[in-house]
């Protein structure tokens, strides 16, 4: 290209890199230098969210357990969230009082109560489904011809759940091996049936609660 021809053509070429300009600025992925903004375009998997996160349970709304998480069916987003947070400080008052970690508390509560939705609970303010005992002085209701404890509130709820499990003979030396191993503490209640092992398992890891211990 000589000077002849820029002289002569000026005009036609900086219109044309006008155009070019102006169509990478309209469209930039037009630009081979170009690399897409993808802040808030990438979905998070599972578990990856800082929003699951145990800790946050004390002031934060986390996503619904999975699909693989237990009665995800028939508990919606909103029972959840609403459940683990209204009762995330409950259960770290009873850790500091009975040494029993959060993330039992809390899981034990959300399977035996169905996120609170299960009658024990909106009947009885029973959140864990302690049975009547013989020495049970309190009130009781009868559901589905099963007697189960009933209690004034829910803090009464979680409070009784913390004195039977202390009152237990195996209590003792639980808490002494087990410690914060909240996979020790669900074994054992799994296993003198007063929760189920798995569901536990799943709600702690799900939701991260072993973070509160």
């Amino acid at each position: 290209m000589n000077w002849k021809f820029l002289k002569t053509n000026w005009f036609y070429l900086a219109l044309g890199f006008l155009a070019i300009c102006y169509g990478i600025r309209k469209f930039p992925q037009l630009n081979p230098f170009h690399q897409p903004d993808v802040k808030g375009k990438i979905k998070l998997s599972d578990g990856q969210s800082e929003a699951k996160k145990g800790a946050a349970l004390l002031g934060f709304v986390p996503d619904i357990a999975d699909k693989h998480s237990p009665d995800a069916e028939e508990i919606t987003q909103a029972n959840a969230e609403a459940f683990l947070k209204r009762f995330a400080n409950v259960a770290v008052s009873e850790r500091k009082k009975f040494g029993i970690p959060v993330s039992v508390i809390l899981a034990a509560a959300y399977v035996n109560s169905k996120a609170g939705k299960n009658e024990a609970a909106m009947k009885a303010k029973n959140y864990f489904a302690i049975p009547c005992t013989d020495e049970w002085e309190g009130e009781t209701t009868q559901i589905s011809g099963n007697c189960f404890r009933e209690y004034e509130s829910a803090w009464a709820s979680f409070r009784d759940f913390s004195i039977y499990l202390s009152s237990q003979e195996w209590f003792g030396a639980l808490k002494k091996s087990a410690g914060k191993d909240w996979r020790i503490w669900v074994k054992k209640l799994g296993k003198e049936d007063i929760s189920q092992t798995d569901k536990m398992v799943s709600i702690i890891e799900q939701f991260d609660l072993q973070e509160l211990d």
